[in-house]
């Protein structure tokens, strides 16, 4: 364990810049970049101030719980896998595979994140535990490093350029045989009965909650017409055809309870 320690220091090296766009970049770049440092600005400060209501919350939650079993069932975590868990907050899936697996990397935005991360993992003397900060749209990791990626309820906050890009570079991570799992809000907007069915039990839920909820609903629909703001959930749909064009094969949904769902993909080769 202490060599894969030391071999995933490196990864603080490899996160990419996180940086607002300079001057000498050309205008159509420059615009992406600027738009993308803002959104990770934003959700830094939002999820920083939220870890202990966040991890209370998915520690309690019976929907959450239900998601976890199938990305465990899904994952198949071997003693021997070097994990990599995309956007672990303050560990729920991460400190689950740890005892299944060699070490876990877990990469998450926001520090206090991390920080309640390394709080619990060290208070239950789990020492395979490597967690970094790290914005996931500029996330690097060596070729053929890792057997499993992970993420849990966290890639609805790329664009789906950004979930493309990071899918591709998740291959190249990847020995052969190595698997991606992906727990997310999967739905569209509208084209499926599925999706028909979750925006329908969503509105409603927010009418109940009367006023606020109804502003909410207009917030939300905004956003979801021009796909401003933090949350931009994709469809079944969309992963798979991700998965697909990365070079992935077994790729698979699990529908899981309302809007979640796991997709799961594995690079070609031989365990």
């Amino acid at each position: 364990m202490r060599g894969y320690q030391r071999e995933m220091t490196s990864v603080q090296t490899l996160l990419g810049s996180t940086r607002p766009p300079s001057d000498g970049e050309n205008a159509g770049s420059a615009g992406r970049r600027r738009v993308s440092w803002i959104r990770s600005h934003l959700l830094r400060r939002a999820w920083g101030s939220r870890a202990h209501s966040w991890d209370h919350h998915v520690q309690s939650s019976a929907a959450f719980g239900a998601v976890l079993d199938t990305v465990l069932t899904r994952s198949e975590p071997q003693r021997t896998d070097r994990v990599v868990d995309l956007g672990a907050g303050t560990g729920y899936v991460t400190l689950a595979l740890a005892p299944r697996v060699d070490g876990v990397v877990a990469a998450d935005l926001a520090k206090p994140m991390v920080d309640t991360l390394a709080e619990k993992a060290a208070s239950s003397s789990v020492g395979n535990v490597h967690p970094v900060v790290a914005d996931l749209s500029h996330l690097e990791l060596p070729e053929a490093s890792v057997d499993l990626v992970v993420s849990n309820y966290a890639l609805h906050h790329l664009t789906d350029d950004e979930k493309v890009a990071l899918v591709s570079r998740v291959s190249r991570w990847l020995r052969p045989g190595g698997r991606l799992v992906v727990a997310d809000m999967m739905f569209g907007r509208g084209s499926s009965q599925r999706d028909r069915v979750i925006i329908r039990d969503k509105l409603l839920s927010l009418a109940r909650m009367g006023p606020g909820g109804l502003w909410r609903i207009t917030k939300n629909l905004w956003r979801f017409g021009v796909r401003r703001g933090t949350e931009m959930p994709a469809s079944p749909e969309f992963w798979l055809g991700a998965l697909s064009a990365s070079g992935f094969e077994e790729v698979s949904f699990d529908p899981v309870i309302a809007e979640a769902g796991v997709i799961t993909g594995q690079v070609v080769g031989s365990a």
